[in-house]
């Protein structure tokens, strides 16, 4: 199946996708700098080593994201800025709530572990778009990036799941009453 992608036909299209992209690039930036203390700060509450431990190697991989990112505005000739990503924002909160009305053990390490999956949806979906966009805006250098991002994201998502449905949901379920 070959996929038939319209690239813009005007100036003003492009320029309006490059706003778009640079705006984009400006969420997922803010994103991955708030996290890392947020992943860090958050492994003190997880019951789990085996969460505890991948949340720990995330925490490193999302400060290499940000510095991609910053790579990223660099070979695209602007500075790097953040804008706040209001629904990355109230993730965030969501998960301060969980550690305050939550207690310690598997029903935790489950509503953490489903939060941190929200989080990485949205990157995910993001640098998804992002990649997308760059592709449209020819910048091959931006679009390997985004894309070691997106597979490494994408990893994260998928090993929090395998453990999570190995035996944290489980214990949640059958333990914790």
């Amino acid at each position: 199946m070959q996929l038939n992608i319209k690239t813009p036909d005007s100036v003003e299209e492009i320029t309006a996708l490059r706003a778009l992209f640079e705006d984009y690039l400006k969420g997922v930036y803010w994103s991955e700098k708030a996290l890392a203390p947020v992943f860090s700060d958050m492994i003190a509450y997880i019951h789990s080593q085996d969460i505890a431990k991948m949340l720990l190697e995330h925490t490193a991989n999302t400060q290499i994201h940000a510095d991609r990112i910053e790579n990223i505005f660099d070979s695209i000739g602007i500075k790097p800025e953040e804008r706040k990503f209001e629904a990355i924002d109230s993730l965030i909160n969501d998960i301060d709530l969980t550690i305050e009305q939550i207690r310690s053990g598997a029903v935790r390490d489950a509503a953490i572990i489903a939060l941190i999956q929200h989080i990485i949806h949205c990157e995910i979906a993001s640098y998804g778009t992002l990649k997308s966009f760059a592709i449209t805006l020819k910048e091959e250098e931006v679009v390997t990036l985004l894309e070691k991002s997106l597979q490494e994201e994408k990893e994260f998502d998928l090993k929090l799941s395998v453990i999570a449905e190995a035996y944290i949901n489980d214990e949640a379920a059958n333990k914790e009453f």
